[in-house]
């Protein structure tokens, strides 16, 4: 591609943060312009297999020194999202200190500490390349893995780099408003990264949709089309506030009528549950169990299955089950008696709420492992070692 270096531009595109609901920084793209003066995407150019790492780069070099420079003079404080190929960083790996980006830094008086390093390879040795993402991370630049999600050395790419940030692959972002299977991959995505210390970008966020639902997987940071355009200056951003002030107010909203329903419904299985123990005692033995648990069982209109543990996770009776073709009638399945289910997420939260001076909890909706269907699970405490399980059929949502 034969573009003169004066038509070769930098737009920015804004990265909203949850928390401050502002812009938490900008990311640079690259942009030239043609002989008619519109300005065109040079991704098609950088996407090419037929572009050399050595041509990317000296393009690449250009844009940064325009999107640097123009962070200078706007007085910019936002954080500022610069990808690098990881090819690049080959001949930098014995002399760090001459790396590009950081001796823009240098030049425009930029603190290292408001760049974010993002790697875009999805697979690499990293002992190549190593050291360079090291010394990024020594000068204090944040490093942010692109495309998160897509490669099956994810895990590889972030256990070596250690990331402070990672960018979800925006296919699964699409997909998710179709297919509970990648809005589940996103959410443990989510977990996963809280758990070790990782902040979550999702982008290429197009509809109001896909914000919701990358909001409800709780992420930080937020970047697509529908909240802000790539632009060409950071001074006087556009974005659609609105659209994200909108999809926090909801999630607020979500998050309260979950609480509130889940309040009620386990005060209403409290009291259900209160009322039959006193009408029907149960006596110490694996028969009486079944017994009582079948008309229990016949009683509560939206359970799928009833069964006792131990305090330890040792199931007392048999799953009695109704019957998916007669609501009226029970399944008693002998087989699951003296299983353990101490390792359940469910059997935790109830231990838990023992713990706590409570009688019961209800866990979390989650898919059930046979009939893929939304479930979530009551527990009621029966006796101080005698606990009471209930999978409940549960009410379709967002998730």
């Amino acid at each position: 591609m034969n573009i003169p270096p004066e038509k070769i531009i930098a737009y920015f595109q804004p990265i909203l943060s949850a928390d401050s609901k502002t812009v938490y920084s900008y990311e640079i793209l690259g942009r030239f312009v043609d002989g008619d003066g519109n300005v065109q995407s040079l991704g098609a150019f950088f996407n090419n297999p037929n572009t050399t790492d050595e041509d990317a780069l000296q393009l690449d070099r250009i844009i940064r020194r325009y999107a640097m420079k123009k962070y200078a003079e706007e007085k910019r404080s936002e954080y500022l999202f610069i990808n690098i190929r990881l090819a690049w960083l080959m001949k930098f790996a014995d002399k760090p200190e001459e790396m590009f980006t950081l001796q823009l830094a240098k030049e425009f008086g930029i603190h290292p500490e408001k760049l974010v390093i993002e790697i875009t390879e999805e697979e690499f040795n990293a002992s190549e390349y190593i050291s360079s993402i090291i010394h990024y991370k020594n000068m204090g630049c944040r490093i942010a893995l692109d495309d998160y999600g897509k490669s099956a050395s994810d895990i590889d790419r972030l256990a070596k780099v250690k990331p402070d940030i990672i960018k979800i692959n925006m296919d699964y972002i699409h997909n998710s408003e179709e297919s509970y299977h990648y809005r589940e991959h996103l959410r443990s995505i989510a977990y996963f990264a809280e758990s070790v210390g990782i902040e979550v970008l999702y982008e290429g966020i197009e509809t109001q949709r896909q914000l919701d639902i990358c909001m409800s997987l709780k992420g930080r940071y937020y970047q697509g089309f529908l909240t802000a355009r790539p632009q060409p200056s950071m001074r006087g951003a556009v974005v659609n506030d609105a659209v994200f002030l909108a999809s926090i107010e909801n999630l607020y909203m979500i998050l309260q009528d979950e609480i509130i329903k889940t309040k009620e419904l386990r005060k209403s299985l409290d009291a259900q549950i209160e009322r039959f123990l006193s009408e029907n005692p149960f006596d110490d033995g694996e028969n009486d169990y079944d017994i009582c648990l079948t008309k229990l069982c016949r009683e509560l209109s939206n359970a799928r299955l009833v069964y006792l543990c131990d305090n330890h996770g040792k199931q007392l009776s048999s799953n009695i089950a109704l019957r998916s073709e007669n609501h009226a009638s029970c399944e008693r399945l002998a087989i699951y008696k003296n299983r353990n289910w101490v390792w359940r997420g469910y059997f935790y939260e109830m231990l838990k709420a023992v713990a706590d001076g409570q009688k019961s909890s209800l866990s979390s909706i989650y898919r059930d492992v046979a009939a893929k269907d939304k479930v979530r699970t009551y527990s009621f405490a029966i006796t101080g070692d005698i606990f009471l399980f209930i999978d409940l059929e549960a009410e379709n949502d967002m998730r």
